[in-house]
């Protein structure tokens, strides 16, 4: 399209001027494209002339030269509304955790509701993150702001604006909290617990598998019978956080909680109620949670078995590429993060050390006290013969030996030279 100025006249004969001009720009993924802008100046019944159409596209060039330009306030500015509604469906379709996002993606309609998205600026969403956080808890803005970060880049590829204003917004810093695992006693406990809910008997299996798999959550509820090879022992999880493809092998308190589902099958599904409907998140919470108050089990969430199940799994051996294949991390940062060893076994960890320090310490100790008692009685006898009839003469700041055949000079009272050349004269007799 060329660059300039045309007219289009309306229904009643009035004429309203436009300017044509081009800009480059840059998408999400850094590629570069030429964009035909075609912009509205004003009608004529209104005051605006051709003149001022030319001054007009002479001032939108010359903001474009000067890197002054701003797409978003030309162009027919798009509500954050719509970003929302387009993104619902986007995360709908490809996101496994839209299930929980979703909220939170409301909650950022509330607060940018009847606002543009060429108005959204980096210290807009600042002012929104400190607001938020007299709400709720800063790892919560945190997940938030990861939300709208991510949000606002796809309004930038679907182009609805072209830039994304989050990209500067750092989040919260916040101290990294210990990680709940059962202790040895309470394991058992729950079980019990678990075993005898006659309201939810689906629970059981449900906690031993996460016990003995390290699974989350979701991944245990998507869990289909096609999904367990019993021939080979192992569950094909398919639905999982990072859409990998993770393998755990069967061990025996997990093969006989299978059996007890195949025995109480109600659909495709593992865990179905007995009238076909599927096990929801809300009803493992509620039913858990219960568990939890009757076995005295406090400040411990559905989600902390995972942390159980990686926690032994370090404390007992094994190696922490293992452990990352059997949670199915991509980073080994993570497996890091979730297979910490309980400070029990790092205080044995670090006793062991301290002892064979305290004894590498002490042998070395003894063998230079017994080297030194052997050498000490002869080395003195060498020495004293060695030091017998020995001439040492003061030298500068120190002592050195009288050459011998070399006649020692002393110094006498009353000679100009104030400064002895030999002051003393010392023999050491043994």
């Amino acid at each position: 399209m060329a660059k300039g100025i045309y007219e289009r006249k309306g229904q009643g004969g009035d004429v309203t001027y436009y300017i044509r001009y081009q800009y480059k720009t840059t998408d999400a993924e850094g590629r570069e494209s030429i964009k035909d802008i075609k912009e509205k100046v004003g009608r004529k019944s209104r005051g605006f002339t051709r003149e001022l159409a030319k001054k007009a596209l002479k001032a939108r060039l010359g903001e474009i030269a000067q890197a002054r330009f701003n797409l978003d306030k030309v162009k027919k500015p798009f509500p954050f509304s719509e970003l929302v509604e387009r993104y619902h469906k986007h995360a709908a379709s490809y996101k496994l955790s839209y299930h929980r996002e979703r909220y939170s993606i409301d909650t950022l309609k509330d607060y940018f509701k009847g606002r543009f998205l060429s108005d959204i600026t980096t210290w807009g969403i600042e002012k929104w993150k400190r607001y938020r956080a007299k709400e709720v808890m800063q790892t919560t803005v945190n997940r938030e702001l990861t939300i709208l970060k991510h949000m606002l880049k796809m309004g930038v590829k679907w182009g609805l604006t072209s830039t994304n204003p989050s990209v500067e917004v750092s989040p919260f810093p916040v101290q990294e909290g210990r990680f709940r695992y059962l202790a040895e006693e309470e394991i058992p406990s729950i079980l019990e617990v678990c075993q005898n809910q006659i309201a939810s008997p689906w629970l059981y299996p449900l906690v031993v598998l996460a016990l003995n798999t390290g699974a989350r959550q979701g991944e245990l509820l998507d869990l289909g019978y096609e999904d367990i090879d019993q021939e080979r022992g192992l569950i094909y999880f398919g639905r999982t956080k990072n859409r990998r493809l993770k393998t755990v092998p069967m061990n025996h308190a997990v093969r006989e909680a299978v059996d007890w589902l195949i025995r109480h099958r109600y659909g495709d599904y593992l865990f179905m109620w007995p009238w076909g409907d599927r096990v929801g998140r809300t009803t493992v919470y509620d039913a858990f949670k219960r568990a939890c108050g009757e076995a005295g089990i406090e400040k411990f969430r559905f989600h902390d078995l995972r942390h159980t199940a990686a926690s032994y799994l370090v404390m007992n051996g094994v190696d922490l590429a293992t452990v990352k294949e059997l949670l199915g991390h991509r980073e080994i940062e993570m497996t890091l993060r979730y297979s910490h060893l309980a400070p029990a076994h790092k205080a044995k960890a670090v006793e062991k050390l301290g002892e064979a320090l305290e004894k590498i310490t002490t042998d070395q100790k003894d063998k230079k006290a017994g080297e030194a008692q052997e050498e000490q009685t002869p080395a003195l006898a060498v020495n004293l013969a060695q030091n017998r009839n020995i001439l040492l003469v003061r030298k500068g700041r120190g002592l050195a030996l009288a050459q011998e055949n070399q006649p020692v000079k002393w110094w006498r009272r009353g000679e100009s030279n104030p400064r002895p050349k030999v002051l003393h004269q010392i023999r050491l007799h043994a």
